[in-house]
């Protein structure tokens, strides 16, 4: 009887011994999971809700992507369905696109899907995105989806998110085609614009009246440049110092690349060339200057066509 009970406890200390090493394990790769991701909550601003631009219902999915601050890439992806605001999310390393460990930090995106094609907008979709770099590890991440989806990794109307390309080929349900959406402006939370200074829609963006390049800033200015600064492109008209298109980028992550088209109802009467100012925006006032805010003129006209602009940034913005 008493070997029976010696045996019996020798098998409860194994067993109690096993259960804690399983238990610590777990916790372990938890731990190791949570360093190596963001978490935390998707929430839907009720404004947007309420003006009837966002229609979100368990059927959407939710898209979630970590993105490359410096080279704009996606480089993880993750759905999330049924979608029920507030939504518990986390993303990282086990969503990675590519081989190799995730670094951070990453500005984190979140986009509503209805139709299974990510970049093609379907009225009610709605966008969120953090306005600066998370750092992995983060767990009480409160990200807001607050905008009308408008077609793009960085919500510009109609631009394909950069390292997206050919993931409808490789990932079913991912097509990258679709109607041009509206015009940027033209919904609740979408940037301003109107008239003849309204900002021409990236599916009109002929490189043949279109000027694209890369946007940098002068090391002397750089410090007062934040991520959550708007980047604020004009296109002036030489001959008549005004402006006959702008652009509004929601974020400024230095060097980055840009294009301002000109808008189709110009292009009958347009110019060889065209002089380009592009500033920061850090108070949603670009015709009011704050501290740290950058300009950058075009010391001549710029021909329309050209594809490889190196602007820098490199005087204070007054007023």
């Amino acid at each position: 009887m008493k070997t029976k009970l010696l045996v019996l406890l020798a098998l409860l200390v194994v067993f109690i011994a096993a259960l804690a090493y399983v238990l610590l394990r777990e916790v372990t790769r938890e731990e190791a999971t949570l360093a190596q991701s963001i978490s935390g909550v998707v929430d839907l601003d009720g404004k947007l809700a309420a003006s009837g631009a966002a229609d979100v219902v368990r059927t959407d999915r939710l898209v979630l992507m970590l993105v490359d601050p410096q080279t704009q890439r996606p480089v993880a992806l993750r759905f999330v369905t049924p979608l029920v605001p507030p939504q518990t999310i986390r993303i990282g390393q086990a969503d990675a696109r590519e081989a190799g460990e995730l670094k951070g930090p990453y500005l984190v995106v979140a986009i509503t899907d209805k139709d299974g094609e990510i970049f093609k907008v379907t009225p009610g979709e709605v966008y969120g995105r953090t306005p600066a770099p998370v750092a992995l590890g983060t767990e009480k991440l409160q990200l807001v989806l607050n905008e009308p989806f408008r077609g793009s990794l960085f919500n510009e109307a109609g631009a394909a998110a950069p390292g997206m390309e050919g993931l409808s080929g490789s990932m079913p349900g991912m097509a990258m085609g679709g109607p041009n959406p509206p015009a940027a402006g033209s919904a609740p939370g979408g940037s301003s614009g109107a008239g003849p200074m309204g900002p021409a829609g990236e599916g009109d963006a002929d490189p043949r009246y279109s000027i694209a390049g890369t946007i940098t800033v002068s090391k002397a200015l750089a410090a007062g440049v934040a991520p959550s600064d708007r980047l604020v492109i004009l296109l002036f008209d030489p001959q008549q110092d005004r402006p006959v298109s702008f652009k509004i980028i929601p974020h400024t992550l230095l060097p980055q690349r840009f294009t301002i088209t000109l808008p189709p109802d110009a292009r009958a009467t347009a110019k060889q060339a065209y002089s380009l100012r592009i500033l920061t925006d850090k108070n949603n006032d670009p015709f009011g200057a704050a501290p740290g805010e950058v300009i950058g003129r075009s010391s001549q006209p710029i021909p329309l066509g050209t594809a490889d602009v190196n602007f820098v940034l490199d005087q204070p913005y007054t007023r």
